[in-house]
């Protein structure tokens, strides 16, 4: 007989489906009922096995069907992940006899088949699907078409070479660039133009009578041109906007800013998703920018909703997330305030040993240590614990070994010294860059001592031969000056010095 789904505890559904039984800090998350939540997840803590177990929870003590959960996070890589575990430990629950609702026949996909399956999806193909369902409520070509960062590129380089008022910049890659990222920030900040233009005016005369005041002349003479030019790329951030809503156009940032109009001005959409996904999992919650947490508050506040993030892993602040978005999830997701929704910690270290451990932790220390100041927006208020050790961690014999060196050329002899004297036929190490240019010096440093070694990801995509050819090719094509690129497509053809000296002889 199928047991009944309420008095299955975390720990009795681990054991009926297989699976190692969760800490008692993943329990308090797994068997969290569906009221607002948010979960503070250290590195490597298992955050997403413990989210697929909360869902195989939800689901199996009847408080939701599949189909009624909804998972954002920010890749596709992310996302494929949470959702082949969410499937699995689904199918599992399908093949213990524990799926409510589902028939009996035998089989994980049959049963599982019945009930729909979550929906799994980044934030950005969220907001598109809401664009597209409800797009023409606010006037938007639910079919527009999405552009990429290339495409996007090309439209400002193009008004820029087309423009004929002066400009107090040069028409550069990077005024390009500069245009882009003050469209993507009026997107992410859900502000028009004319907020934007409203505020650099303030500034503008904050400035003007700044420099005014004996001492202080030096210090803000200079920013009177400095807001000419943000002005400027604010008019161009806006011909841009012209541009893309004449041609039906949308890139990634207008995807959320529309996203929010519609659950505004469209009240039967924001109803209708609330009542559609009453579970709701946000990963990545840190990284969620302004706009983001907006949209999803006026979605689903009051409801389901469960947060992961930890504010010391934020790394998207240079496209408007703040580790604020943590601080502010209980005023945004609970009607009631801060009461009633705590905050879960997962704490324990499933990915590393005891003295990999020990190093982070006293490496991150200053992080959590770090108090809220008044106007600190990047100050610390959620609490974040320590990471502690797993259940079997590995013995404290191993060393985290540190060296203080004084330039990029140092570092690669000491990083090669180092693998040399471990290196042997089954040894298993690598070297982890934070940029391409670290690589190359390492690599020549290995050589110098014969170890072994294999480089990736040196150069990117442009760096690949057969990429390399094709834009040679094309930059040939598009500027025959370009020599370097024609030597490469001739050498790639079998000529060698002597025949491009004899070819130069007679193109002479």
């Amino acid at each position: 007989p199928t047991q009944s789904p309420p008095a299955l505890s975390p720990q009795a559904l681990a054991k009926a489906l297989g699976l190692p039984a969760p800490t008692p800090e993943q329990s308090r998350v797994i068997a969290h009922p569906l009221t607002p939540l948010l979960v503070v997840a250290g590195a490597g803590s298992g955050k997403t096995a413990t989210m697929s177990q909360r869902v195989v929870h939800l689901v199996a003590s009847g408080a939701v069907r599949p189909d009624q959960i909804l998972g954002l996070t920010f890749t596709r890589k992310a996302t494929a992940e949470l959702a082949s575990r969410v499937s699995t430990r689904l199918g599992q629950l399908a093949d213990a006899r524990l799926l409510p609702g589902a028939g009996q026949s035998s089989g994980s996909a049959a049963n599982a088949a019945e009930l729909g399956e979550p929906t799994i999806s980044t934030y950005n193909a969220f907001a598109a699907a809401l664009v597209r369902d409800h797009g023409l409520g606010i006037g938007i070509d639910p079919d527009a078409t999405l552009i990429t960062a290339a495409r996007a590129w090309q439209i400002v380089d193009d008004l820029l070479a087309e423009r004929t008022t002066p400009l107090p910049l040069d028409p550069t890659p990077t005024t390009v660039r500069a245009v882009l990222r003050v469209d993507g920030a009026l997107s992410e900040n859900l502000l028009s133009v004319e907020d934007a233009a409203e505020g650099l005016e303030d500034l503008h005369q904050l400035f003007a009578g700044l420099a005014g005041i004996r001492g202080l002349s030096g210090l803000f003479k200079g920013k009177a041109g400095t807001m000419a030019t943000q002005r400027a790329l604010l008019d161009l951030a806006a011909e841009y906007r012209e541009h893309k809503r004449r041609h039906g156009l949308v890139d990634f940032g207008d995807q959320i800013a529309l996203a929010c109009r519609i659950v505004d001005e469209v009240p039967g959409a924001a109803r209708a998703l609330g009542e559609q996904y009453p579970a709701v999992l946000l990963d990545e919650f840190q990284d969620t920018s302004v706009a983001q947490s907006l949209l999803l508050s006026r979605l689903f506040a009051g409801g389901g909703v469960t947060a992961v993030g930890d504010p010391n892993q934020a790394i998207y602040g240079w496209r408007g997330a703040s580790a604020g978005a943590l601080d502010t999830f209980h005023e945004r997701f609970n009607p009631d305030g801060a009461a009633g929704s705590p905050v879960l910690p997962l704490s324990t270290a499933w990915r590393n040993d005891r003295a990999i451990l020990r190093a982070a932790n006293v490496i991150s220390s200053p992080l959590r240590r770090r108090e809220a100041r008044p106007g600190d927006p990047e100050a610390v208020r959620i609490p974040v614990e320590e990471l502690r050790e797993r259940p079997g961690a590995g013995p404290q014999e191993g060393r985290v070994v540190g060296a203080f060196v004084q330039d990029p050329l140092q570092e690669a002899r000491t990083i090669a010294a180092f693998m040399e004297e471990r290196w042997g036929p089954d040894a298993q190490m690598a070297v982890l860059c934070r940029t391409r240019a670290q690589i190359a010096p390492i690599a020549e440093a290995l050589e110098e001592r014969g170890v072994p070694y294999e480089v990736i990801g040196l150069g990117g995509m442009l760096d690949v031969p057969e990429v390399a050819d094709v834009r040679a090719a094309l930059t040939v094509a598009a500027d025959p000056e370009r020599g370097e690129r024609l030597m490469r497509l001739l050498t790639g053809q079998g000529l060698g010095a002597a025949d491009l000296a004899a070819l130069a002889a007679l193109a002479r």
